[in-house]
């Protein structure tokens, strides 16, 4: 098998295993419940079966939580409250963000 050949695969799983690492799964959703996909398979959006941590992002289990197709968090309801680009977000209240990551809004305090 010549270098190149090996080389090639080798670079191939790494690329998979770097795409799968960064991937939510279903596995973070409650059975029996709802769960939608985006085309290339990624988790579009469920009910989280316990609270999730994403990001310092605490959301709440038993509640809905969104994501942009790029695996970033869009919506979900606060576990804790938190501050985030100097606003305080209220625990229990829904959080947003933007498809880049950056905060976009919440539930005052």
């Amino acid at each position: 098998m010549s270098m190149f050949k090996i080389i090639f695969g080798v670079l191939i799983l790494v690329i998979f295993c770097v795409i799968e690492a960064n991937a939510i799964d279903q596995s973070i959703c409650s059975s029996g419940e709802k769960v939608a996909l985006y085309p290339n398979g990624s988790l579009k959006s469920c009910a989280l079966k316990e609270d999730f941590t994403l990001d310092e992002i605490k959301c709440k289990g038993q509640n809905p939580v969104t994501f942009h197709d790029n695996g970033r968090l869009e919506t979900c309801v606060l576990a804790d409250s938190v501050t985030i680009s100097g606003q305080k977000c209220k625990e229990f209240g829904l959080i947003s963000f933007f498809p880049d990551g950056k905060f976009r809004s919440c539930v005052k305090e």
